[in-house]
């Protein structure tokens, strides 16, 4: 038989438990709500802080003329022809054109090339038709080697030795096909820069 007290006992620890439990998830609620209650006194303060802001009215769809745009807005720049002109040689550069790396005939030769242009690389395989953008062709095309080779002028005088640099395309290639018409002109304009 068991003992009346432990019997007693049992009941009201399981309610003392709940009892916790349930002031635990009060108190979490209790946290939770005030934390919401603080995020939106501080929404309310944003909310009023755009409406002030001429944008908010812009957007709410308050027209402005063209006498009102730029007036005390310090952020808006203009365009100038340079800008232009730096816009369009951007957008030249990040045209897709269709290069072909020759293989190299060299022993140890990597079939994947790396070209770097401001930190961004663009892997090249040899020997296969490629679209890539146009800068990393001008870096194809200023990439050289230069090689020397020894020339007398005067044969009476052998001990006169001039050393005549050769250049040649580090990694030589053919475009096979580019669409914008300025390309071969822009191509050959850099091929012939002097080294």
């Amino acid at each position: 038989m068991a003992k009346p007290g432990l019997a007693a006992d049992k009941p009201s620890q399981e309610s003392e438990i709940k009892a916790r439990t349930v002031e635990e998830r009060e108190a979490a609620l209790r946290c939770r709500e005030e934390a919401l209650e603080h995020d939106l006194k501080k929404l309310n303060i944003t909310r009023k802080y755009l409406h002030e802001m001429e944008v908010c009215k812009v957007a709410a769809g308050e027209a402005l003329s063209l006498d009102e745009i730029g007036k005390n807005m310090a952020g808006i720049e203009l365009v100038s022809e340079i800008d232009r002109k730096q816009l369009d040689l951007e957008q030249f550069m990040q045209e897709l054109v269709v290069v072909n790396v020759y293989p190299d005939g060299q022993q140890g030769a990597l079939d994947v090339i790396l070209i770097t242009v401001n930190g961004t690389n663009q892997g090249i395989i040899r020997g296969k038709d490629q679209r890539i953008k146009r800068k990393y062709i001008e870096a194809l095309a200023r990439s050289r080697i230069i090689n020397y080779v020894q020339e007398v002028p005067d044969p009476t005088k052998p001990e006169n030795i001039q050393m005549k640099p050769l250049a040649g395309l580090t990694y030589p290639f053919n475009v096979r096909e580019d669409k914008n018409p300025r390309g071969p002109a822009w191509l050959d304009s850099i091929l012939r820069q002097p080294i």
